[in-house]
């Protein structure tokens, strides 16, 4: 048994939601005074995560790079910026590099893979709800749904 201590978060939904959308605060990791709570979109299809073009000037964000950015049927060059991200669990991403882009009305930042992959994240829909968890840093043993569905499938004859 590990003596990790893990920091986990969890959203439930009384619906099922086309988006994940939780409270983060955000800070330019110069300037500590200076932390803005924003609304984040958790986004599995986005390798970096970004803030609006609004975001970054409050915090008076210095471009670093640009970069070339994707997105379905165009792509963009955007402005590369460090930033620290303190996440609903409390867990703070000290100066990580993301992207300044317009989003999707009411979302001030966009959560990709770069923050993601750092943790284990869940989601489940069941009962007309949805149960969205997440917690750093993953853990050892992983979430195997396949091998779930197949032992209740097995234990109710239907294979």
């Amino acid at each position: 048994m590990s003596n990790i201590q893990h920091f986990p978060f969890k959203y439930e939904y009384p619906y099922p939601p086309l988006k994940l959308i939780t409270e983060a605060e955000v800070f330019n990791s110069m300037q500590f005074q200076n932390v803005i709570r924003i609304r984040a979109l958790w986004d599995t299809g986005a390798m970096l995560s970004a803030v609006t073009p609004e975001i970054a000037k409050k915090l008076n964000l210095i471009s670093i790079n640009r970069i070339k950015v994707n997105g379905i049927g165009s792509y963009c060059i955007a402005d590369i910026v460090r930033v620290s991200i303190r996440l609903p669990n409390l867990v703070e991403i000290k100066n990580a590099r993301i992207s300044v882009l317009n989003l999707v009305k009411d979302v001030d930042m966009l959560i990709g893979m770069d923050i993601i992959r750092l943790g284990d994240l869940s989601i489940s829909n069941g009962a007309g709800k949805t149960l969205f968890t997440f917690a750093m840093p993953p853990f050892d043993d992983k979430i195997d749904l396949y091998e779930k569905a197949i032992a209740v499938n097995r234990s109710n004859n239907v294979i």
